[in-house]
């Protein structure tokens, strides 16, 4: 619990001074601990964490001024959403061992949080034009963020202090996920309008695609959001296909999880996929406010979450990215937060 540690109790101690209007976030764990799945006698697999939806302290002559984050009232959407004290509407978010990154289409703009202070800072533009719809987000190792923005149509590239670098070269439709394989240098891009994957290397060079328009193997129908895990499996969201496709690190078609139907390892509206570093599969099932998790094979192991607003519920779920200490994080979008996991790992 040593990587979560620092993200919590930092707000339990003095505040040093600092320069006005420093934002920093406040991680609600009320329920930290006491939300488990499945539940007894079962032996627990998921546990609830953390919940992170204020991201608008202010620190101002060294103290700390607490919003209210219970009522959720100081949106700032009426008057200029990219000013929000909230997170609006995350879909897109990635975790490293430094910041967690959210892209919140919501708010026009990416909210990067610092693990360890908690400060907030905010990318609103790239090259002097204003974010409009960011959707994906990922991190290299060397701290460079790629963001996808849908209404601008491009792939942005920003420095670790959020400076815009510069976009990838190539014209998109749609570009909404992302994935990052830092090992292999590629960076893979969800073009959904194109029914296909697009791999780069880290300087937004394109080196090739995956996939096309149709329903077989290897084919798409709208896909949106991928992960990469560490052994280089790319994992796709083929959102009209009602299932996930998995491919290898050369981009060969591997197998495919789920499908439309009834039954509960069936995918009625998938969003987010990731995988832990047992090779379990987790799938965002928006239309049914739940995360399925699935075998290599394809087996529904568990599912967690339902529609609501309490801790550890969801309402149209969308992004999820799992961490290398199997720390789940979901955008939990239309309740305006993410919120975090442990998974417990067996069988």
């Amino acid at each position: 619990m040593r990587f979560i540690r620092p993200l919590f109790l930092f707000l339990f101690f003095a505040v040093s001074a600092c320069a006005p209007e420093v934002h920093r976030a406040y991680i609600d764990m009320t329920a930290s601990g006491s939300i488990i799945w499945p539940g007894k006698p079962e032996k627990p697999r998921i546990k609830y964490l953390w919940t992170l939806q204020n991201v608008g302290y202010e620190v101002k002559d060294g103290r700390m001024e607490v919003l209210d984050v219970v009522a959720g009232t100081d949106v700032g959407a009426t008057t200029d959403r990219r000013r929000s004290k909230m997170l609006v509407m995350p879909q897109g978010l990635f975790a490293d061992e430094k910041r967690l990154y959210v892209a919140d289409p919501g708010a026009s703009r990416v909210t990067v949080v610092d693990r360890q202070s908690l400060e907030v800072r905010h990318i609103l533009e790239a090259g002097g034009d204003l974010l409009q719809y960011p959707r994906g987000i990922v991190a290299a190792a060397a701290g460079t963020i790629y963001v996808t923005d849908i209404m601008t149509k491009k792939v942005l590239a920003f420095s670790p202090s959020l400076d815009y670098l510069f976009s990838f070269e190539g014209d998109f439709l749609r570009p909404e996920g992302l994935a990052i394989d830092s090992v292999r240098g590629r960076i893979y891009v969800v073009d959904t309008d194109a029914h296909m994957v697009f791999v780069y290397d880290m300087a937004g060079k394109r080196r090739g695609t995956i996939g096309r328009r149709g329903d077989g193997d290897g084919e798409f129908y709208f896909p949106t959001y991928a992960f990469a895990d560490a052994q280089g499996t790319l994992y796709v969201t083929d959102f009209m296909n009602f299932r996930v496709q998995v491919f290898g690190p050369d981009g060969a078609f591997l197998t495919r999880i789920g499908t439309l139907g009834d039954s509960y390892d069936a995918v009625e509206k998938p969003k987010g996929v990731a995988a832990d570093t047992e090779g379990n599969i987790y799938v965002v099932d928006g239309a049914k406010d739940m995360v399925k998790i699935f075998n290599r094979e394809g087996r529904l192991l568990l599912f967690f979450g339902e529609q609501g607003h309490g801790y550890g519920d969801f309402y149209l779920p969308a992004g999820i990215y799992i961490d290398n200490r199997n720390i789940i994080y979901i955008a939990d979008s239309i309740n305006m937060r993410i919120q975090a996991f442990q998974f417990l790992g067996g069988n």
